[in-house]
């Protein structure tokens, strides 16, 4: 017995001095402790939020007497002096699985951007609804996949290489090409796919171009297809056609006569007390009254400091024209004219190249090339017109806070059908170039 206690006492012992021996981990063996719950994200950091203002100065050395306006044919810059562009806010929620994004913009670019349309100087532009001018976006996102996310509401174009912001592009001021011949927004449905990391699907059912509210019965479609092959270089192709002229008209007609169809004019009806009556511009939805436009972008970064984007467009329309069918007579034998609609095809093409290089973190130049043919007037109003626009800037951003941009462009006339003095020189004249200087100055935050 004493013999057996002996043993048992010197296994004890051996025990003890090995656990002393061990390290205190292996020693002191315990059950692992459950890691802590990753901290809790607050609700509020899942928003992206931007904020910003936009001021400009711009001198035009055709000084013309009116400033506001003064800058023809261009997209926001177009007050000589100086000048507020907008102020501008926006939100963001990416979808998981819902999301959705809310622009807000204040100020004459907010305007500008509501009435952007074909027809240049307001020619053939309608504004947008009042107070949705004010609403550059809103839409929401739902995204059931991880490759396919669909957007609904109002949102910008995916066409063109420029954007709407100055300070999301190369240069200050918005070029020919992106005024002219695009589209600003659509308000509709959007989808998007990501069918390999390389390749990117977009498709569109829309109102149209810059409707929030359609004009007509009609809707437009459109496509994007982008390849990013390399890591510097991305490549996109779109379409975008549809109706975009207004399907109805209102005739006023004088009391004692009432609109006659067969005759497409207003015709003696007694007893009638005259008025406003809606009509239909039939064929203004028909394929051959469509407005079509193939877009092609590109851009390329080979090293960080240089950027280049090239944007290429070609756009047409079946415009509808009044034509002179013939003359009729009243009962009264009162001569009249009768009148008829028929179909014009419109086009015009243009394209632009945006080199930007840094040439410090704080300094950078770029420089802009365009050229923009209206063949039939129906970007700009003016029939056979044909711009080349050139210009060159300076960009200083000594913080991410603060953008100051100084540039100097000019837009040349170089050819037309008619008279090519279309920009105002002082009260009255006119000449065929416009040369400006503008420093843009834009706070912002992140």
């Amino acid at each position: 017995m004493i013999e057996r206690f002996g043993r048992t006492l010197a296994w004890i012992s051996v025990g003890c001095g090995i656990a002393v021996s061990l390290p205190p981990g292996v020693a002191l063996a315990q059950p692992a402790a459950p890691e802590p719950p990753p901290p809790v994200e607050p609700w509020y950091d899942a928003f992206d939020l931007r904020a910003f203002v936009d001021v400009y100065s711009s001198l035009n050395f055709n000084l013309p007497k009116r400033t506001e306006g003064a800058n023809q044919l261009r997209a926001y810059d177009t007050t000589t002096g100086f000048a507020l562009a907008w102020v501008g806010a926006d939100i963001g929620y990416e979808p998981r699985p819902v999301g959705g994004a809310l622009s807000l913009r204040f100020g004459p670019a907010a305007e500008r951007y509501a009435q952007s349309c074909l027809g240049g100087e307001g020619a053939r532009c309608d504004s947008d609804v009042v107070g949705l001018e004010l609403l550059k976006q809103a839409f929401v996102s739902w995204q059931p996949i991880r490759a396919l996310r669909l957007d609904f509401g109002k949102f910008d174009t995916p066409f063109g290489t420029e954007a709407a912001e100055s300070q999301d592009n190369l240069l200050y001021s918005r070029g020919a090409v992106y005024w002219l011949g695009e589209p600003a927004f659509h308000t509709g449905l959007r989808a998007t796919g990501t069918l390999f990391p390389w390749l990117t699907a977009r498709l569109l059912v829309v109102n149209g171009w810059n409707n929030t509210i359609d004009n007509n019965a009609g809707k437009t479609f459109g496509a994007t297809l982008a390849v990013a092959p390399k890591g510097t270089l991305r490549v996109a192709v779109g379409w975008l056609g549809g109706p975009e002229q207004t399907d109805f008209a209102t005739l006023t007609c004088e009391a004692g006569s009432a609109y006659n169809p067969a005759y497409g004019a207003c015709w003696p009806a007694e007893g009638e007390p005259g008025g406003e009556t809606d009509v239909d511009r039939g064929g203004a939805n028909d394929p051959e009254a469509w407005r079509h436009l193939v877009n092609l972008m590109a851009t390329w970064q080979p090293v960080p400091r240089l950027q280049a984007t090239f944007d290429a467009v070609y756009g047409q329309e079946g415009t509808r024209v009044d034509t002179y069918l013939g003359s009729a007579a009243l009962p009264d034998q009162t001569p009249i004219s009768v009148l008829g609609v028929d179909e014009e095809t419109q086009r015009y093409f243009g394209g632009s190249l945006v080199v930007h290089y840094a040439l410090t973190h704080a300094w950078a130049v770029a420089g802009r090339g365009e050229y923009f043919a209206d063949l039939d007037g129906l970007a700009t109003g003016y029939a056979g017109l044909a711009l080349v626009t050139s210009t060159l800037g300076l960009e200083f951003s000594p913080t991410p806070a603060l953008l100051l941009r100084l540039e100097g462009r000019g837009d040349f006339v170089v050819r037309a059908d008619g008279d090519d003095e279309i920009y105002r020189v002082g009260v009255r004249s006119e000449n065929e170039n416009q040369l400006t200087t503008t420093l843009g100055v834009v706070v912002r935050t992140f």
